[in-house]
């Protein structure tokens, strides 16, 4: 019998334990295996039933999606707990997102689940899928266990609980509102939805650099140039965001058709959404560098490329035509960055604009003072952060509830309103006259907030358009920024499987 150090293995050295062990049946598990329990304890025990030594695969701390504080014990500690299980022969770090690379390097003879993966439909992530066949295309089966169903999440959640007062009063509202069978059918209604999105891209290029010094000749910092990426930010992201989720995605932009925004939209961009871009000449499509530490990923600095008077010299007619083109779909969503878009002509034809609209507007350092939301004139829903909203009434000093509720009784239209508040959550006022909702932000350790506030609003529009119950609007819109924050810039969008298994660790 190995020792428990012994037990411990670099994920490299599975293809080498099956070779060792050619003639033994191999049972492989894979899971968080957060807090160890009984339940573990027993589904280990089943497993092993199945064959001759038993190895089991932990997912890598950063690649756990189940909410803030989560996991709970690093991977070293949960290494060493799994190791010191005498039904456990091996166990390896999985630094990979899915348990399909683990299989692939194991090929099991059975690879052993739960039985509450026993209906695999019931999987949000569609992983099981992936799991099972790389499991039969490796010589293994899938096969399940008929353990009593227990949750690390549930115990976390009961006796660990890090919420804050204010996150489990939260939790509580949203869970008197019918929890995850409530949130269950708001997805699958949002599923149905047509959404188009209008507003400006913008090209994300980060410049990884590791910092060396200050330079010898000039007082500036001198950094090592690693590599850099290109992602889709602006309405491009929020389009990403919405593709998972929606039925449907229209989307609708102008560009400078540049070979590096062409190869941007082939990469990046979700194929299924339906791009509607107009080209215009001369114009570059917003694009803003920046330059971050690769330890850290902090901004060293950040150069923009950026045109505000697109509608000076070139014609609007064309995507005038698009955006008052009847659309037969279920909400607009104008995301206007203040780069130029939405001005003269094409803001009047904004203004036209039939059905539920949501709107942002965002200041930046290069349109400070020029893009409030007041200069829109017809929406549904409005999302801004507390700046934008002291911008648009030339107010320093007001609380953000107060200003919110300015807001919110100024525009005297029925009208839903979001001030987002960063790293303190966001306060909500539903579309009828009432009392103010304040959610908590659900996020920690957070990689990079660029694109969390688009992030909310688009998850947020799309809630209020379906009418989900007014407290679960930034709970859900607080938790979708929250999984944006543990993303490089907008290297990929938050999914629905991410998203749904996040909300239901909170839940238990």
């Amino acid at each position: 019998m190995n020792s428990d150090t012994q037990k411990i293995v670099p994920f490299e050295a599975l293809p080498a334990i099956r070779t060792e062990f050619k003639s033994k049946k191999i049972v492989h598990c894979h899971g968080v295996f957060d807090v160890l329990h009984a339940g573990h304890l027993a589904y280990f025990e089943s497993a092993k039933k199945f064959g001759d030594l038993l190895i089991v695969t932990l997912t890598a701390d950063q690649f756990v999606n189940k909410g803030p504080g989560r996991p709970y014990y690093s991977g070293n500690v949960r290494l060493r707990m799994l190791a010191a299980l005498q039904v456990v022969d091996y166990v390896a770090l999985n630094v990979n997102p899915t348990a399909v690379p683990a299989i692939e390097a194991l090929h099991p003879d059975f690879y052993v689940k739960g039985p509450d993966y026993k209906d695999l439909s019931t999987d949000v992530t569609g992983g099981i899928y992936a799991e099972q066949s790389a499991a039969e295309k490796n010589g293994g089966r899938l096969v399940f266990t008929e353990d009593e169903i227990m949750s690390s999440s549930t115990l976390i959640n009961r006796f660990f609980s890090a919420w804050t007062e204010d996150q489990s009063k939260t939790i509580k509202a949203v869970q008197e509102l019918g929890g995850m069978d409530r949130i269950h059918q708001l997805l699958e209604k949002l599923s149905q939805q047509k959404v188009r999105i209008i507003g400006e891209p913008i090209v994300d290029t980060y410049v990884f650099c590791v910092p060396e010094s200050i330079s010898s000749k000039n007082p500036c910092i001198s950094a090592k140039f690693m590599y850099e990426e290109n992602y889709a930010g602006g309405a491009l992201a929020i389009a990403n965001h919405m593709a998972d989720f929606c039925k449907e995605v229209d989307l609708v932009f102008t560009h400078g058709n540049e070979t590096y925004f062409q190869n941007l939209l082939q990469e990046k961009m979700d194929t299924r959404i339906h791009l509607q871009g107009i080209e215009l000449k001369n114009i570059p499509t917003p694009r803003k560098t920046r330059y971050i530490t690769m330890e850290s990923t902090q901004r060293m600095f950040e150069l923009t490329d950026l045109r505000h008077d697109q509608w000076k010299n070139q014609s609007p007619n064309a995507i005038n035509r698009l955006i008052s083109s009847e659309y037969a779909g279920d909400a607009t969503i104008i995301a206007d960055f203040g780069h130029g878009l939405f001005e003269n002509s094409v803001l009047e034809e904004v203004r036209k604009l039939k059905g539920f609209v949501s709107l942002n507007v965002q200041t930046n350092s290069s349109n400070f003072g020029f893009n409030p939301f007041t200069k829109h004139k017809n929406f549904s829903y409005l999302c801004i952060d507390t700046r934008e909203a002291r911008i648009a009434y030339h107010d320093r000093y007001t609380s953000p509830v107060e200003l919110a509720r300015r807001i919110h009784s100024d525009l005297k239209q029925n009208v839903a309103v979001s001030i987002t508040l960063g790293p303190n959550g966001s306060y909500f006022f539903p579309h009828e006259q009432g009392k103010e909702l304040m959610s908590p932000a659900f996020a920690d350790k957070v990689i990079d907030a660029t694109g969390a506030g688009d992030a909310y609003f688009s998850m947020t529009s799309m809630l209020v358009k379906i009418g989900t119950p007014p407290a679960m609007v930034p709970f859900m819109g607080n938790i979708f920024a929250g999984l944006k924050t543990k993303i490089v810039g907008n290297k990929s969008p938050v999914s629905r499987a991410q998203f749904y298994k996040t909300i239901q660790s909170i839940l238990k």
